[in-house]
């Protein structure tokens, strides 16, 4: 599968040690943007996705720049990067928490996956151990 991953998951994962499970997806892009974003503060998050860029996270640029214009009239850059380059790259999956870019993403037909959503997955398939434990380490 090709997901397309914004700025919150990437972090939240990161800092409760599971980022390893986008890989299990498949194919994991990001935009330019979104990167920025995560390197705009470093700490232990920042370094996994800097890792998990070594390793299997790819960086897409986005293409259309008329539909990113649009998008960020009512989204802010990283949402509007990862929805322009899922719909270019016809992902399977956009991994987004943000309310308003989710709604954004349906608009354009693309399915929406949270957060929560990837770690309800996980257990389902037997990649975490208790759903309940990883939701308390987020809210930690």
């Amino acid at each position: 599968m090709n997901v397309v991953v914004n700025t919150a998951p990437l972090l939240f994962l990161s800092r409760i040690n599971r980022l390893p499970l986008l890989h299990k997806f498949g194919c994991i892009w990001t935009p330019e943007a979104v990167i920025s974003e995560i390197r705009y503060k470093q700490d232990e998050a920042t370094r996994s996705v800097e890792q998990a860029l070594k390793d299997w996270l790819i960086i897409k640029p986005v293409i259309d720049k008329n539909l990113l214009a649009v998008l960020t009239m009512e989204l802010g850059i990283g949402e509007a990067e990862v929805i322009t380059v899922a719909i270019e790259q016809k992902a399977d999956w956009v991994l987004l928490d943000d309310q308003d870019a989710r709604r954004y993403a349906h608009r354009y037909g693309l399915k929406v996956i949270g957060t929560l959503g990837l770690l309800a997955w996980a257990r389902k398939k037997g990649f975490i151990g208790s759903l309940k434990q990883e939701i308390e380490k987020l809210r930690d």
